[in-house]
């Protein structure tokens, strides 16, 4: 009897370690100093869905058009890329911070638009092209103060993105191919349809959790083109039904500093 009762408060002691030791742990703050840090660096991966914006041109839809291969119909196409960059951040006071994020965004090819001509109106082809854009953004981070979460102090804080960038896509000067629905070649000679430069607006949000040994920020950003990206070709008159295309992304990213 005696002995199951040491058991017992036995158990007891080591239960109540244990929770002294959860306690003082949910207690610590992580990281106390980093707002103290002049600068500091990391690594960003994640991935962006791009689509682009058009007006259909005035010649678009000629009513009067007699040409069998006239476009009767064009439509821009979402595309994923895969994201992975560095990220470096300047503290210019304690609510303001000065950030760059020179990222890749990596598709291999993507299919731009989709379109239908005169002859077959119920077959839809689509314009492919390779892309592979170095992405420079630059912006000012407003954050809040350090707040509790998930039981732990000082745990997180969010903030608000504000900036431009620079885009360059190593791939534009590659010719596109026009695809069937059963992704064999109509035309594999199509030429760079849009500029391989551009610059844009973003604002973007984001939740920063300071761990023990390193900050994790989840991040939403939208990105909006503001660089005419067509190029006209008489030859291959497809972009041609378009005025003013732009490039948007909308990111989801994941930022690990120390």
């Amino acid at each position: 009897m005696q002995y199951l009762l040491r058991n017992k408060i036995g158990l007891l002691l080591i239960s109540l370690c244990f929770s002294s030791a959860v306690i003082a742990q949910r207690d610590e703050v992580f990281q106390p100093d980093h707002d103290d840090l002049p600068y500091y660096f990391g690594m960003s991966i994640g991935f962006s869905n791009n689509y682009l914006a058009f007006n259909r041109a005035n010649r678009f839809l000629p009513t009067n058009s007699l040409d069998p291969k006239s476009i009767i119909q064009i439509n821009p196409i979402n595309n994923l890329y895969y994201n992975l960059g560095l990220v470096g951040t300047l503290r210019l006071t304690k609510h303001v911070l000065l950030r760059a994020n020179p990222t890749l965004l990596i598709v291999g090819t993507k299919n731009v638009v989709d379109f239908k001509i005169k002859s077959t109106p119920t077959v839809t082809q689509k314009l492919n092209v390779s892309s592979s854009i170095i992405h420079l953004p630059v912006a000012l981070k407003f954050q809040s103060d350090r707040y509790n979460g998930f039981r732990h102090n000082n745990l997180m804080r969010h903030y608000l993105l504000v900036g431009g960038k620079f885009d360059f896509d190593l791939a534009s000067n590659k010719a596109g191919k026009i695809t069937s629905p059963t992704g064999s070649i109509v035309s594999g000679s199509y030429p760079s349809v849009l500029s391989g430069t551009d610059m844009g607006a973003e604002l973007g949000l984001g939740l920063s959790f300071y761990l023990r040994y390193a900050t994790i920020s989840p991040e939403v950003k939208f990105s909006y083109g503001l660089k005419d990206l067509h190029k006209l070709s008489a030859t291959y008159p497809l972009m041609n039904n378009l005025d003013k295309v732009t490039s948007n992304f909308v990111y989801f990213t994941i930022h690990i500093e120390n």
